[in-house]
């Protein structure tokens, strides 16, 4: 008989489920915190591919070596809203000739939630790239397969480093600029 009550006392403390989605219960049900950015749209908005010597790259044995350059550009639109484009340009040789050239500038529209303001520029040069990068990765390796051309294998790219040598450069410009004039003519 006890072991039946011990099993009606368990049924009368119902555990609660877990809480997937990390709200505090005492938080308003009605309220929706904002998030700290969304991508509005996702577009391409130049995509040049040029391919001068085929056919007769295409049939060569060796396979091309490629160049790859990728650089983030933003803008702001008005409102909460900027633009962040990826521009990725990749040229590649196939036995001393150019086997193909590439330019991709691969955009999105984002509008900013309610950030600290010292954080924007990291999550428009970095957080949003990182978001957008496999569609860029889409692009690039569809163009020049569609080129005849095996796939380039585009390995996840580090742009907190892109940011931060940027910000290295902005910085040694700016002392440079700072720096009194030192040369003087005689005369």
């Amino acid at each position: 008989m006890a072991a039946d009550r011990d099993d009606d006392d368990r049924d009368d403390i119902a555990e609660k489920p877990a809480n997937p989605s990390g709200i505090p219960e005492t938080a308003n049900p009605g309220t929706q915190v904002e998030p700290p950015y969304q991508i509005i749209r996702q577009y391409v908005k130049d995509l040049s591919f040029e391919n001068p010597n085929a056919p007769a790259i295409l049939t060569a044995s060796a396979a091309p070596r490629a160049r790859l350059t990728i650089d983030v550009r933003t803008a702001a639109l008005g409102g909460r809203d900027a633009e962040v484009i990826i521009q990725v340009e990749a040229t590649a040789d196939q036995d001393g000739k150019t086997a193909y050239m590439l330019e991709l500038a691969y955009g999105a529209v984002v509008r900013v939630g309610q950030i600290p303001k010292q954080a924007l520029n990291m999550l428009l040069h970095v957080e949003v790239p990182r978001m957008l990068f496999p569609f860029v990765r889409e692009a690039v390796c569809g163009a020049i397969q569609a080129g005849g051309f095996p796939v380039l294998l585009l390995a996840p790219f580090d742009f907190m480093q892109l940011y931060h040598t940027r910000l290295a450069r902005q910085q040694a410009n700016r002392e440079q600029a700072e720096k009194p004039d030192t040369e003087t003519s005689d005369a």
